[in-house]
C-alpha cells in the first residue's frame, strides 16, 4: 500500500501532509460554494445548485428534528449538522474519484520522503484515524458545551456510572466506524488496481472494481449521514432546556 509524507516523520507528533492538505482543500470548497449559492439565492425560480443545497438543508432539518428534543436545538445544531454532512459527504467521495500517486528519484528528508518509495497524494481525508477522531471529538466537546447551559442537570446525569462509560465510548465508536469504513474501501480499491493484466492490457479487475465503486459510493453517502445523525442525537442528549428524553 503506498505510504503518505509526513512533516516530523519519525516523532509523535508527526503530521500527515496528504490527510492535512486535501482536509483544508475540501473545506474550502465546501465553504466556497456554499458562499456562492447564498450570494446568488433565487426566492422565484430556484434550480441548479441551489435546489441541492436547500435539500440537503431541509434533509438536515429533518434529521435534526428527529433527535432533538426542543425547537431551540434544532436551530442551534442545524448548521453544525449540515456543514458536517456536506463536508463528509465530499471528503469520503475524494478517494473514489480518481487515485494520484508518485515515486521520487531521490529522498526528500525533511517531508519524511525516500526515494524508489511509491507515495500517495490524493485519498480521503477521512481515511486517517487521527481526523476522523478529531471530528469526533469537536463534537464530544460542542455537546458538553451545549448541555454546560444547564450545569446541575448535566452533572446529574454522571451520578450512573455507565453514563461516564458512554462518555468515553461514544466519540471513540463515532471517529472509528467512519475511519474503517473508508479506509477499507479504498484499500480493496488500491488492491484492485493491482491485479495484473490478462494479455499484458485487458484489466482483470475491471468489473469487480466498477462494483466494488458503486458499493463503496452507497457507503460513503451513508457513512456521512451516520456521523452527522450521530452528531445530532448526541447534542440532543445534552440538551436540558426540556424534560430530558
Amino acid at each position: 500500500m503506498p505510504k503518505h509524507p509526513f512533516l516530523f516523520d519519525g516523532t509523535w507528533y508527526r503530521v500527515d501532509l496528504v490527510t492535512v492538505f486535501w482536509t483544508l482543500v475540501i473545506g474550502a470548497i465546501v465553504a466556497i460554494t456554499l458562499a456562492v449559492v447564498a450570494r446568488r439565492l433565487d426566492m422565484r425560480s430556484p434550480r441548479g445548485l441551489q435546489n441541492v443545497m436547500e435539500w440537503a438543508i431541509e434533509f438536515a432539518r429533518n434529521m435534526a428534528g428527529d433527535t432533538m428534543p426542543s425547537e431551540r436545538g434544532v436551530r442551534f445544531v442545524l448548521p453544525f449538522a449540515f456543514v458536517t454532512l456536506v463536508y463528509l459527504f465530499a471528503a469520503n467521495w475524494l478517494g473514489l474519484i480518481v487515485t494520484l500517486e508518485f515515486e521520487p528519484a531521490q529522498d526528500i528528508s525533511w517531508l519524511g520522503i525516500h526515494a524508489h518509495t511509491v507515495y500517495s497524494l490524493l485519498n480521503s481525508p477521512t481515511e486517517n484515524m487521527n481526523m476522523t477522531l478529531g471530528l469526533a471529538l469537536l463534537v464530544w466537546l460542542v455537546s458538553h458545551a451545549y448541555g454546560l447551559r444547564h450545569p446541575w442537570r448535566w452533572l446529574k446525569t454522571y451520578r450512573n456510572p455507565m453514563a461516564i462509560i458512554d462518555e468515553v465510548t461514544n466519540p471513540l465508536t463515532h471517529g472509528m466506524r467512519l475511519f474503517g469504513n473508508i479506509l477499507a474501501g479504498e484499500v480493496l480499491i488500491e488492491a484492485i488496481l493491482k491485479m495484473p493484466m490478462l494479455f499484458g492490457w485487458v484489466p482483470t479487475g475491471l468489473p469487480l472494481l466498477i462494483i466494488w465503486l458503486l458499493y463503496s459510493m452507497f457507503v460513503s453517502t451513508i457513512q456521512a449521514y451516520i456521523f452527522a445523525l450521530l452528531l445530532t442525537l448526541y447534542i440532543g442528549h445534552k440538551d436540558y432546556s426540556v424534560a430530558h428524553h
